[in-house]
């Protein structure tokens, strides 16, 4: 408990300090670097005393022990036509959801250099590890909605490694990119997957409160010798009038001719500058464990829902408690049908 009191007590002190991250700028403003962070303490409960979540989830893993789900540090250099960014990280985000990761990859949040490819338009170049274009979620809880992850975004990548064109429009309405990537949310190098994925997206902004993505991977997870291929696809949008925000994600992968699929509607009212309440209706459509990998059963089909409120004591500091239902049509649950979770967070930017 020390430590994370004084965990905690050190992440304030640099709020106080550097509120919007530490910025340096060149005389001549050409240059910035940044470096910013992110601490997301939490404490998790089972309804059923479990120890530990499912193993189809990866965040804010453990229960009935106060946990670091991310600690995150970034630096970011912009200079003109080049830019690089890395961050380092530890906690349950870490430690579950790259598993599978060689050790010296584990604490890598982002690590990747670009290049402008043009004078006149927004093009780059980028090499290394970078966030993912599936889904709308990502691996700082303070960006997403609710303070857990629904279930696609779970088991779908929340980073790759590998290099992309990115293009943003002068008029801010259209964004794409490609990608050519080192498989299925991987890092380290597995020589029986020689083959590269391929990768793409597009969005267009209608405006700036409303916008369609449309994002697409081929590509492996299995040895080259095997020949399968995985093509999944990702569409979202997103609206916001007023004090409403609302996202919508259809997602479907195909795999040696089985397919798996997941849909939600997230839902987010802010009262006023210190409280907002997010909820997420969610469908997980998963038949022949292809995406999972929960078990062998014949049908997988759960349906959740989240509830989320948030008190912003700060710009910085959130403190947020998610409550997770869940219904499956198997016992695979922690071997029910049905499951409960509740998930106390406190998410500090700094």
């Amino acid at each position: 408990m020390r430590r994370y009191l004084l965990f905690v007590f050190l992440l304030s002190v640099v709020f106080k300090g550097f509120s919007q991250g530490l910025e340096f700028e060149s005389p001549s403003k050409k240059t910035i670097f940044k470096i910013t962070g992110f601490g997301d303490l939490y404490f998790g409960k089972h309804w059923d005393n479990y120890n530990k979540k499912e193993s189809f989830l990866y965040n804010h893993k453990v229960n009935n022990r106060l946990r670091t789900n991310l600690l995150l540090v970034k630096g970011e250099l912009n200079h003109n036509r080049f830019r690089a960014t890395f961050g380092l990280m530890t906690g349950d985000y870490s430690q579950y959801n790259l598993a599978a990761e060689p050790a010296w990859a584990k604490p890598l949040n982002e690590a990747y250099v670009g290049f402008k490819l043009s004078k006149t338009k927004n093009i780059w170049w980028d090499a290394g590890v970078y966030s993912s274009y599936i889904g709308i979620e990502s691996a700082v809880s303070s960006d997403c909605p609710t303070l857990t992850r629904s279930l696609v975004a779970e088991n779908s990548p929340y980073y790759l490694s590998g290099t992309r064109i990115l293009y943003n429009s002068d008029n801010k309405k259209h964004e794409a990119g490609v990608h050519v990537l080192n498989g299925w949310q991987r890092i380290g190098w597995d020589p029986a997957i020689v083959k590269p994925s391929v990768g793409a997206h597009y969005k267009y902004n209608f405006s700036e409160n409303l916008s369609l993505m449309y994002g697409a991977f081929f590509g492996s997870i299995y040895p080259d010798s095997l020949s399968i291929n995985r093509f999944y696809q990702h569409v979202n949008v997103a609206w916001k009038k007023g004090k409403w925000e609302t996202w919508g994600t259809l997602d479907l992968g195909i795999e040696s001719g089985k397919i798996w699929g997941a849909a939600q509607v997230m839902n987010r009212y802010t009262f006023n500058a210190h409280w907002s309440l997010a909820q997420r209706l969610e469908v997980f459509y998963d038949p022949d464990n292809r995406c999972a990998r929960i078990g062998e059963v014949d049908k997988t089909i759960i349906v959740g829902y989240t509830l989320c409120p948030t008190y912003q004591l700060t710009e910085q500091i959130a403190l947020r408690l998610d409550t997770k239902f869940l219904q499956a049509t198997e016992n695979i649950l922690k071997g029910k049908s049905r499951d409960v979770q509740f998930n106390l967070g406190l998410g500090i930017r700094f």
